[in-house]
């Protein structure tokens, strides 16, 4: 496993003094982890703690002068990804259970069938390194692991979903990716009665949903050379009304399995709203997700309003991106269970110890991260806003001088991350 330097005290000073020192632990609110901790992001990390301003996992360093603001944690769980990660077979091992199936096709199915058994084995993961959320909400197929997480689907039914979710047949249409808002996505259609906005994802992420030569017209449409577009690497008219007549086989899927009381709200990306308590209108909800669209913008902005300030991607995806455009210039924590990239288990690992340095309390020794001494408990607590009775009101309020440097930072943070991350997609 990939060593992880975490080191706290009480303030940049002394924290400062210990990198130099090379001790780590320690307690105290100013916190700093660093993923394999070379000479060089040593020296990175120090000059971090010099500025005195956070730092989020930019160069796989996180660092925090102080904890995060008080907030609730959402699961996030992403559905299929232009991206695909490596297996979860490291976390399994972790967990004790045995590796997962092969994955040998890159098709609807099997791609379906990876992403929900990655979501669900970084969601037991989360659970067991102690990190729990207040909320849970899905990004497209991700929904349906948000329903199964909960408790919402009954769990024996998740290999059978797993494996029939995805086989049925759908349209011959293509999504492409647009680096607009909403709106003006909508807008490149507006002459193609065959296309569709299919999702809501940020303020500057749409997705188009249609025929093929349709939607190449829309795309040649933008005149703005530099706006990202991008057609996907998967067809299936999911949160269109092109997926209308073959819903018969999704809803036959939907009817096999049980229900159950959830153990923490679902929120739904069609209604943004929890998932409803009544079964005929819940099991009629999710018939409508797969051909309405997926309004994951609003979803983040109401999930903000009742509190929420951490969000955890429970898998590979974009979403944490998605909720640093959101939310840009306003104080909240993205980090991803899930990687593209890296061993799966270094990634949870790397999770956890941002999260920690955030003041938080995940279970350090069962992840095989030094314990810092006398780690104070996690500084977020369940927000009653993000729970059954969503509060509409506006945030907490805060001091109006610590609020409005929270927010600068969160806004220099949020362009940083998504200006790499732009570069990162485009290159």
């Amino acid at each position: 496993m990939t060593d992880i330097l975490l080191a706290a005290a009480a303030g940049p000073g002394d924290l400062r003094a210990a990198l130099r020192a090379g001790r780590r632990g320690g307690t105290g609110p100013c916190r700093v982890a660093v993923l394999d901790p070379t000479p060089q992001r040593i020296e990175q990390a120090l000059a971090l703690i010099d500025r005195g301003e956070p730092w989020q996992g930019g160069n796989d360093l996180w660092f925090a002068p102080r904890p995060a603001p008080p907030g609730g944690t959402v699961f996030l769980f992403p559905g299929l990804d232009a991206r695909t990660g490596p297996p979860p077979d490291d976390v399994l091992r972790w967990l004790g259970r045995p590796a997962g199936p092969a994955s040998g096709s890159t098709g609807l199915a099997e791609r379906t069938r990876a992403t929900l058994r990655l979501n669900r084995v970084l969601h037991a993961a989360l659970l067991r390194a102690g990190i729990v959320p207040d909320a849970m909400a899905g990004h497209s197929a991700g929904e349906w692991s948000a329903l199964f997480a909960a408790g919402l689907f009954a769990e024996p039914a998740f290999e059978d979903f797993a494996r029939t979710m995805g086989a049925a047949p759908v349209p011959d249409v293509v999504f492409a990716a647009v680096g607009l808002p909403a709106e003006a996505a909508a807008r490149l259609a507006r002459d193609e009665p065959g296309v569709v906005l299919s999702h809501d994802n940020a303020p500057d992420q749409s997705v188009l949903c249609g025929d093929e030569d349709a939607v190449g017209r829309c795309l040649a449409r933008i005149a703005d050379p530099e706006v990202p577009r991008r057609v996907l690497p998967f067809r299936s008219g999911f949160h269109s009304p092109m997926l209308a007549p073959y819903l018969p086989g999704f809803s036959a899927v939907f009817d096999r399995v049980p229900l159950a009381r959830p153990s923490v709200p679902v929120w739904s990306a069609t209604t943004v709203a929890p998932y409803p308590d009544d079964e005929t209108e819940l099991r009629a909800l999710l018939n409508r997700h797969l051909v309405e669209p997926v309004r994951f913008r609003a979803v983040i902005e109401r999930l903000y309003r009742g509190g929420a300030r951490v969000f955890v991607q429970v898998g590979c995806g974009s979403l944490t991106r998605f909720v640093a455009a959101t939310l840009a210039g306003r104080p909240h924590r993205t980090v991803s269970a899930g990687s593209a990239t890296r061993p799966q288990l270094d990634q949870l690992r790397w999770a956890a110890a941002a999260l920690w340095a955030e003041g938080h309390a995940p279970d350090l020794p069962a992840l095989g991260l030094t314990t810092p001494a006398a780690a104070p408990p996690p500084s977020s607590g369940p927000a009653p806003g993000i729970g059954p009775a969503l509060s509409t009101g506006p945030a907490p309020s805060t001091h109006p001088v610590a609020g409005a440097y929270e927010a600068a930072v969160a806004a220099v943070s949020a362009s940083v991350e998504t200006v790499y991350r732009t570069w990162r997609e485009r290159t």
